[in-house]
């Protein structure tokens, strides 16, 4: 069955044309056009590959974070908004082996933690994102974005990030990622710098991705004149413990 995605819409006047874009449901990882319902599908994804000598790190949440920066582009993207889609409730172990090259790590994502448009944190991200936000249209932004036609939460409450090789020397080193959205798996190449002592980890990463990466289709309206950039930049803030 072929599956169209596109929203008609007819705008009176400014005001009505912006609520209605603010409303447009944004992905986090993630935005994306509407598609079919996902259904329950058992998950191709392999467990985690733990070195033998491997010494577990546990991730603290309340000191890591993550943050995507989300954008407006199109003729008309002046009536929209860019937005900062973040959640500082990651989960997760990294596995530190004796040869860097053999470590590995597991990252968990719960989507309801998803916050939108947090105001400091908008504040923190330049000026691209000094317009204000009404709190309806957030609160709009992330009932859909948490909705059957998009993460779909009620069914596929969490996103799992697998590492599965690692590259480079300390403290610069590359991870190729596995991330499951949906029972769907993607793969991205991010850059890690790390630091490390006998007790804690810490690793930081800025990175960009594409949503057709993620098997995600950017949101358009007006036949593109306003829509949602498909690359998304992210900034990923790692904190961990040694058991």
């Amino acid at each position: 069955m072929e599956y169209a995605c596109g929203v008609s819409f007819y705008v009176a006047n400014r005001r009505r044309f912006v609520a209605a874009f603010a409303l447009l449901p944004l992905l986090l990882l993630l935005t994306a056009c509407p598609r079919p319902v996902s259904q329950p599908t058992q998950s191709l994804q392999k467990p985690l590959s733990i070195a033998a000598d491997a010494r577990r790190f546990r991730i603290l949440p309340a000191e890591s974070q993550l943050i995507l920066r989300v954008y407006r582009e199109g003729r008309l993207a002046r009536l929209g908004h860019n937005h900062v889609i973040s959640t500082q409730q990651l989960a997760g172990d990294v596995y530190l082996a004796g040869d860097i090259l053999q470590s590995s790590a597991e990252l968990r994502l719960a989507v309801n933690d998803l916050e939108v448009d947090r105001a400091d944190l908008r504040a923190q991200e330049g000026p691209d994102f000094s317009a204000p936000v009404n709190p309806d249209a957030i609160a709009g932004t992330r009932s859909n974005m948490l909705g059957e036609q998009q993460l779909n939460a009620s069914v596929w409450p969490d996103i799992i990030m697998r590492s599965r090789g690692v590259t480079g020397a300390y403290p610069m080193l590359a991870l190729q990622v596995e991330i499951n959205i949906q029972g769907r798996l993607h793969t991205l190449v991010i850059p890690v710098q790390l630091q490390r002592d006998e007790k804690w980890l810490r690793a930081s990463a800025e990175f960009s991705f594409r949503q057709t990466e993620l098997g995600l289709v950017p949101f358009s309206v007006m036949l593109g004149a306003l829509q949602v950039r498909d690359q998304i930049d992210a900034r990923l803030l790692i904190t961990a413990q040694a058991d």
